[in-house]
């Protein structure tokens, strides 16, 4: 292998003109994948609005009504492009209008609190600002009072809400009625009546932008209700705008945090590089490794993952940083010591190059295997992370050394006698001589100090909240969580039944109510509804499963939004607030249990649990033990490769001390912090894991190439521990300043993933720098191993 890196380094160094013309080659593909405009495809809000808060539900599908042809049409082709496959099996509400139910999840709410709905002036202002949004062209539907059909057996439609000349005696009959009505208490109207929702549906094809979506349609609101002198606290919440409030505040805390830590970065770099061109050069090489990835995975229509276009930069920008100072000190030391611009590069690429290969190689093929997941949101997540570790790697190793032959470098050495780190590396050293005359202790310490903290971290559970997703204040989650007070909250579950040919209905409705009666035990589940809900609130003093015979004389629009006796089909609703997953799994996992009993007591029937909390759970579940077991196959992969790369299965044991200590710390970290195990902080884990991975190989690798020379294992301990030890220090302060500016952010995950990085880091930096010096003395081999570099 010594020769093949001989070649390399001729390569890079000897023949740089090759080189470069390489590496423009490179360039001019990426800067043609940035410039690439993938195939046209569904990019709009609702989309993204959907993946993150529905995660492939039906909850933000879009509905079409009959609000002008062209409307519906478009509207309605873009819905059943989104449908589920189970959706599209099941009957279609054809000639009806009513919606709360069956059809999808409105795209906002607006949430009025006032004394005033249910007074004539109230009633007429409410009117005015209903028929306002319906003028707007992107408003494809507005669900309120005044658009639920009355109850009766006659087919008639008559609205809740009497004219704005009615009396007042009037005005209070109809709040009697619309809080004893099933499909408004609870739904639209709070049990109080001071909360009344109004529900948007727009239409996606028409919406020019977010804003007109949001902030324009709630202001217009507000001034409608201010010009009537209507006095009501008006806000907004949905899907929508929950996701328009997160995608605003990522977007300004990207920018904020970015530019931030940038500056502070830049600064404490320059401080203990002691030279400017030194950390520019160090900090090209991995901007122009994102830089081509970014490019090739669009060139190749793999950006689509968002969890990649916010982990990828990241991860490249800390493993390529880490590879690129330890490149740097090398070439310094070695201009320093007299070596000319081309030796110090090729010297740097022979002892570094070689560590910086094993640590690219082991953090791609660790996230190459999460192509192996069942999730293809997880597959496409690894793929990409592992092209771009491997294509950053490929720039760190050339451009860093090409740099620092220009001119421009001459100079790079200067200020290399008044390296900070370097000179307290030296004076830490009976520090690493009292680590390694009390290895064996050092050793134990570490090794059940992993343990324990391991123990700790199976104290993590998957969950998912809205809340998470939101910053601090954020006025749509405020009026969420006044919903969740008010209402019940504004998502909603259900259970599908289907009962085989032969059942009568009063036998179905009977099935119905047990369901019903099985929601209202669960205390997490507010305000179920069925159609025995509709059928309670008509007259008559007989039980309402033998009121069958109503069934049919119901509007076709409220029956088929709730049973379907010719396709023998029937669902029951119940609400959910944003409690979290985790708080609703055992619910859920409760309902199914009694559901498989029921199916196993009635052959024939069928017990379904869907909608956005349902399926979010399950995804969230399914996408979080994806990544659990990759990153656990990457742990073993990575363990291998050591092992294979050193020749050594001891060494191969002993680095995985100092790899999963960082992990089991961060993951304590959020134990303690209360943070829940989220898609965002397993793939963390994984980057977590890159950095442990980085700084254990260049130590091993240069202990084992100090051991090369002489079977000292404590001197080639002491030695790596100040050759290495130097560019360990630096890169993770550097990442720990960019990241603890992160902390201020008011984004949740924003805070969250700081929190992870900067633990991550600096444990990484005890494990290798106190635990991996005190495991290698007491369990290393005292035979003579021949340096990596030299097999």
């Amino acid at each position: 292998m010594k020769q093949e890196s001989t070649h390399y380094t001729d390569l890079i160094t000897r023949y740089w003109w090759a080189t470069t013309l390489l590496l423009c080659a490179i360039t001019a593909l990426a800067l043609y994948g940035h410039l690439y405009q993938p195939p046209p495809g569904n990019r709009m809000v609702v989309e993204s609005a959907r993946n993150r808060y529905s995660q492939g539900s039906d909850a933000a599908r879009p509905s079409a009504t009959n609000k002008g042809d062209s409307k519906s049409k478009s509207a309605g082709s873009q819905a059943s492009q989104s449908q589920s496959a189970d959706d599209q099996q099941r009957p279609d509400q054809a000639g009806g209008e009513f919606k709360l139910s069956r059809g999808p999840d409105p795209h906002a709410l607006l949430v009025f609190e006032t004394d005033e709905a249910f007074t004539p002036h109230g009633t007429e202002s409410l009117r005015k600002i209903a028929a306002a949004l319906e003028d707007l062209s992107y408003v494809d539907e507005v669900i309120w009072l005044d658009t639920i059909p009355t109850l009766n057996v006659f087919g008639l439609r008559e609205n809740l809400l009497p004219p704005e000349d009615s009396t007042q005696e009037g005005f209070d009959l109809a709040r009697e009625e619309v809080l004893q009505h099933p499909l408004i208490r609870g739904q639209l109207v709070s049990d109080d009546g001071r909360t009344l929702l109004m529900a948007i549906v727009f239409d996606w094809i028409a919406a020019p932008d977010d804003q007109q979506c949001s902030a324009d349609l709630l202001q217009l609101a507000r001034d409608t209700a201010e010009a009537e002198n209507f006095d009501a606290r008006i806000t907004m919440t949905g899907l929508v705008p929950l996701y328009i409030a997160h995608k605003e505040a990522f977007d300004r805390n990207q920018k904020l945090f970015q530019r931030l830590s940038y500056v502070l970065v830049a600064i404490v770099s320059i401080v203990l590089f002691r030279g400017v061109v030194a950390i520019s050069i160090v900090a090209i090489a991995p901007a122009v490794g994102i830089f081509w990835t970014l490019g090739l995975l669009n060139l190749i229509d793999d950006r689509s993952n968002e969890l990649t276009n916010i982990v990828l930069p990241v991860l490249l920008t800390m493993v390529g940083l880490a590879d690129g100072v330890h490149l740097m000190v090398h070439i310094r030391a070695r201009r320093a010591g007299g070596m000319s611009s081309r030796e110090a590069a090729s010297s740097a690429i022979r002892h570094v190059g070689m560590a910086c290969f094993l640590t690219s190689l082991t953090t791609a093929a660790g996230f190459g295997s999460l192509m192996v997941a069942e999730s293809e949101f997880v597959q496409a997540f690894g793929k990409s992370c592992a092209v771009g570790v491997i294509v950053t790697f490929v720039a760190v190793i050339t451009l860093i050394p090409l740099l620092c032959m220009l001119p421009i470098a001459k100079n790079i050495h200067l200020g290399h006698e008044r390296d900070l780190v370097g000179r307290a590396m030296m004076r830490f050293t009976p520090m690493i001589d009292s680590i390694l005359s009390r290895s064996g202790w050092i050793s134990l310490i570490s090794i059940l100090t992993t343990i324990c903290l391991a123990t700790v971290a199976l104290q993590l559970r998957a969950d998912d909240k809205m809340k998470d997703n939101q910053p601090n204040g954020s006025p749509a989650y405020q009026a969420l969580q006044h919903c969740d007070e008010a209402l019940g909250g504004i998502q909603r579950m259900r259970v599908e039944i289907d009962w085989p040919a032969g059942v009568s209905n009063g036998d179905a409705l009977k099935t119905i109510q047990d369901v019903e009666r099985l929601l209202e035990e669960e205390p997490l589940l507010k305000h179920p509804v069925s159609i025995l809900s509709i059928l309670s609130s008509l007259p008559g003093d007989d039980e309402v499963t033998e009121r069958a015979g109503f069934v049919d004389l119901l509007p076709a629009s409220v029956r088929r939004s709730w049973y379907d006796d010719e396709h023998r089909q029937a669902r029951v609703t119940a609400r959910v607030r944003d409690l979290g997953i985790a708080a609703y799994e055992p619910v859920f996992q409760r309902l199914e249990k009694t559901f498989d009993q029921w199916t196993q007591e009635h052959p024939g029937y069928q017990f379904r649990l869907a909608g956005a909390p349902v399926q979010r759970g399950r995804n969230l579940y399914k996408i979080v033990l994806d990544l659990a077991r990759s990153l656990g196959t990457a742990s073993l992969i990575i363990f291998a490769m050591l092992a294979f790369a050193y020749r050594s299965l001891r060494l191969g044991l002993i680095s995985i001390v100092p790899n999963l200590f960082p992990l089991v710390v961060t993951a304590t970290v959020l134990v303690v912090l209360g943070l829940p195990l989220e898609i965002a902080s397993v793939c963390s884990f994984t980057v977590c894991l890159g950095i442990a991975v980085d700084d254990t190989i260049h130590f091993l690798t240069r202990y084992r190439e100090e051991l090369g020379v002489s079977n000292d294992i404590p001197g080639a301990i002491r030695r790596s521990f100040v050759g290495v030890g130097t560019a360990m220090v630096i890169t993770t302060v550097i990442m720990m300043v960019g990241f603890g500016t992160v902390l201020a952010s008011d984004m949740p995950g924003h805070r969250s993933f700081a929190a992870m990085a900067v633990s991550t880091i600096g444990s990484a930096l005890i494990g290798d720098l106190v635990f991996l010096p005190a495991l290698l003395a007491f369990f290393g081999d005292k035979r003579p191993r021949p340096a990596v570099g030299d097999a």
